[in-house]
């Protein structure tokens, strides 16, 4: 008979993750956890990493077999006797997160042990209204599901997001007051999650990026753009409004001289990031205007981190995928500007311009999905690594969705 468990010294290894969800911790639960990380186990395995009895294990792994996302099969143990039973995670579902804003659409879509399946990048070239979002949406959702059956979504958009409804949005208006979280739902037939793209991307960043869970931390957006936003032990600080960490959007705060909501005129209408990558090649003009940028950068920052002391500065989106060194630039024009000798430790963005729908791939985790594992939960992993290159979609930012 199977032993009754307690949250507390159960399953060694695998309670910190699930405890931290607050939920009852099933044996099929733990054996997901492990399997997930490790891929491929034997009962005995799992039995030495947790206190669940093999009976227990047992049940739990032709629970887990009967939904077809555990597999198993017999392998040479390279001892006498007979081949050791092996157990592998094998979910067919994915997850996607898709960040879409007035210029491009990208998407990642991964399994349920965070291998990259796919990515997507493309311009948007349809006229801007709530019917061609809901096909741009639609579309790429299809691109990367690739035919697999997709357990969940997670939506990143420009603007305040508040209850899963845009309360203002200067760069998409036809989204403001749109209730259209039901009627994407209906559209894709999955459960749709959706934020803001700044948030999301500190939240991509802080679960599965350059930042840490167990710190305080703020993401600075840096591409068309200038925006930002908080999280605390990895969790993203809101505020009332979901404003928090907007300077921006809240206070119409020109983060650069001359600009609107960030957007900096770059020399021979570079993008930021072709003018960082010539200013890192030696270009004078380039390399003076990225300075001047960063120096104009500092003077917004410096009261932000002055206000909320974070431990971690992480600067994400597109132009945090240059070559040039920009927290050794950024970072005395900070120490100019503060007039305490501490400054956060800056850390480049994990994901780049994917940060965001890392982020918005990270809600869709932690919100409920309807097939395979909906009888069980299982915390988003904690790391992202890339599938076979053969297996993956190739970027391709001139690919556009189709009018």
């Amino acid at each position: 008979m199977a032993r009754t468990r307690n949250v507390s010294a159960a399953s060694r290894s695998v309670q910190p993750e699930l405890r931290a969800t607050g939920l009852h911790v099933s044996p099929e639960e733990q054996c997901l956890l492990l399997l997930r990380d490790h891929r491929s186990l034997t009962a005995s395995a799992i039995a030495s990493r947790t206190d669940l009895s093999r009976p227990t294990i047992d049940a739990a792994l032709r629970s887990l077999e009967t939904a077809k996302i555990v597999t198993s099969d017999l392998r040479p143990t390279g001892k006498a006797g007979r081949p050791g039973r092996t157990y592998t995670f094998v979910p067919s579902d994915r997850m996607v997160g898709v960040d879409i804003g007035e210029h491009a659409i990208r998407a990642i879509a991964t399994d349920r042990a965070g291998r990259i399946l796919a990515r997507y990048e493309a311009d948007r070239v349809r006229e801007p209204s709530r019917d061609t979002f809901l096909r741009d949406l639609d579309d790429v959702v299809r691109i990367v599901g690739e035919g697999a059956s997709i357990a969940g979504v997670g939506l990143a958009v420009p603007g305040i997001v508040k209850a899963q409804k845009v309360k203002l949005s200067r760069v998409l208006p036809y989204l403001n007051d749109w209730d259209f979280h039901r009627e994407i739902e209906s559209l894709i037939n999955v459960p749709l999650f959706v934020s803001n793209d700044v948030k999301a991307a500190a939240l991509g960043e802080a679960r599965l990026g350059a930042g840490t869970v167990d710190s305080s931390q703020v993401t600075v957006w840096l591409g068309r753009r200038v925006s930002s936003a908080v999280t605390f032990n990895g969790e993203l600080f809101e505020g009332a409004n979901g404003v928090a960490g907007e300077m921006t959007t809240a206070v119409g705060t020109q983060w650069t001289p001359g600009s609107v909501c960030g957007d900096w005129q770059w020399p021979s209408g570079r993008s930021p990031l072709q003018t960082a990558e010539r200013a890192h090649a030696g270009d004078a003009e380039c390399l003076a205007s990225l300075h001047d940028y960063l120096k104009a950068l500092a003077d917004p920052l410096s009261r932000l981190v002055a206000i909320l002391d974070p431990e971690v500065l992480v600067l994400a989106g597109a132009l945090s995928e240059t070559s040039a060194p920009l927290a050794d630039f950024l970072a005395p024009y900070l120490k100019e500007r503060l007039t305490v000798p501490f400054l956060p430790r800056i850390r480049r963005s994990a994901h780049g311009r994917y940060s965001t729908a890392v982020g918005a791939l990270y809600t869709a985790f932690t919100n409920p999905s309807a097939p395979a594992l909906a009888h069980w939960q299982l915390p988003a992993p904690t790391t992202l690594t890339e599938n076979d290159p053969a297996t993956e979609q190739a970027d391709d930012p001139s690919h556009a969705l189709a009018s």
